[in-house]
C-alpha cells in the first residue's frame, strides 16, 4: 500500500461512535470514543482518519493502514487492531458516502468560481490570468504562469512556475464517479482531493484535468497536454510526458516520466504505463505497459517499431 498525505480536515472533529449513529444498521467494533479528525483513504499517512476498505484482502489492507476508523463491509471476517475502530455495514461506499455528506456537506463538487481572481487564491505578480478565467479559493499559481481566457481553476489546484494553461481548460473539475446502490439509487462519489501541477507544463485548449478523490491528482513538471485532453481522477503523471490531443486517461491510472502518448489513444483507469513508453494514436491501453515498450493496436499491443512522434529530437 502507497502512502500518501492527503486529508481532508473535518471542520469540527468527532468521534467513531457519532459517526456510527449516522448509518443505519451500524455495527461498531473497537472504542466508539476514538478521535476522526479528517477523512481520506487507506493510503493515507495521516492520524485520527477515517477511511473506508471494501477490497477482497480486507484483513491485509487493515494490518497496513494507518487509519484510525474504517468503514468494512459485513462479509469481511477481520477483528480490529487495538488502535483502531471498525464501523461494519453492508455497504460500504454508500455509507463512505452518507458520512461525507453529513461531515463535509456540499463537499461532493467544488463551487464554481466566479469571473476573476478569488480573493483567496494566491497568483505570483509575474503570472498572467486573462480577464476571462475563473479563478477559485486557495488556488495557487506560480511565476511567470500563463492563464488563458476562459479557463477555469477550481479551488484547491496548484499550479506551478512557467506554465500554460489554454484557453477553456478546467483544471479541477469532478471525474464521472458514482455508486449504485442496493435501492437502484446512483450516488456521485465526492470528491474531497485537488490537482497539483509541477513547473513547466503545458495544458492546451479544452482539456480537463479532474481533481482526485482521496489522493490529489499529480501532474509532474515539464509534462504537455494537448488540446481536449481529458485527464481523470487520481491519474499520476511523471516528468516530461508527453499526452497528445484528445487523449483520455482514466481514474487512477499512472503515466510514468518520459511516457509519450499519441494522438486519441485511451488509457484505462488503474493502468500503469512505464517510463518511456510509446503508445501510438487511437490505442486502448487496457493493461499494464513495462519501461520502453512500444504499444499500438486496440487493445494495444507491444510492436517492434513505431514512427516518431511528440517532442522533436534534439540535435
Amino acid at each position: 500500500m502507497t502512502g500518501n498525505t492527503f486529508v481532508h480536515r473535518l471542520p469540527r472533529p468527532t468521534t467513531a461512535g457519532a459517526v456510527a449513529t449516522l448509518l443505519p444498521s451500524c455495527r461498531l467494533q473497537g472504542d466508539p470514543e476514538r478521535p476522526i479528525a479528517g477523512v481520506g483513504s487507506l493510503g493515507s499517512t495521516s492520524e485520527h482518519l477515517l477511511a473506508f476498505c471494501d477490497a477482497s484482502d480486507a484483513a491485509e489492507r487493515l494490518a497496513a493502514t494507518r487509519a484510525a476508523v474504517v468503514i468494512v463491509p459485513s462479509s469481511a471476517v477481520v477483528g480490529p487492531r487495538a488502535d483502531q475502530t471498525l464501523l461494519v455495514v453492508d455497504d460500504v461506499r454508500a455509507a463512505f458516502i452518507d458520512v461525507v455528506a453529513a461531515l463535509l456537506p456540499g463537499s461532493e463538487r467544488p463551487p464554481d468560481p466566479a469571473p476573476g481572481i478569488d480573493a483567496a487564491a494566491h497568483i505570483d505578480r509575474s503570472a498572467r490570468v486573462a480577464g476571462s478565467a475563473c479563478i477559485g479559493s486557495n488556488v495557487i499559481v506560480g511565476a511567470r504562469t500563463r492563464i488563458a481566457p476562459g479557463a477555469v481553476i477550481y479551488e484547491d489546484c496548484v499550479i506551478g512556475a512557467d506554465c500554460v494553461v489554454g484557453p477553456g481548460a478546467v483544471i479541477g473539475w469532478v471525474g464521472l464517479a458514482y455508486h449504485d446502490r442496493a435501492d437502484g439509487t446512483r450516488s456521485f462519489f465526492p470528491h474531497l482531493a485537488g490537482v497539483r501541477i509541477g513547473n513547466g507544463v503545458d495544458i492546451g485548449a479544452q482539456a480537463c484535468v479532474c481533481r482526485g478523490m482521496l489522493s490529489h491528482t499529480n501532474v509532474d513538471e515539464g509534462v504537455k497536454i494537448g488540446s481536449l485532453v481529458y485527464v481523470s481522477h487520481g491519474v499520476v503523471i511523471g516528468a516530461r510526458a508527453w499526452l497528445s490531443a484528445g487523449t483520455a486517461v482514466a481514474g487512477h491510472a499512472t503515466i510514468e516520466a518520459d511516457a509519450l502518448l499519441g494522438i486519441g489513444s485511451v488509457v484505462i483507469d488503474n493502468v500503469r504505463i512505464e517510463q518511456g513508453v510509446l503508445v501510438g494514436g487511437g490505442s486502448v491501453v487496457t493493461r499494464h505497459a513495462p519501461a520502453g515498450s512500444k504499444l499500438y493496436g486496440v487493445p494495444a499491443h507491444a510492436v517492434q517499431t513505431m514512427r516518431r512522434f511528440g517532442p522533436t529530437p534534439r540535435g
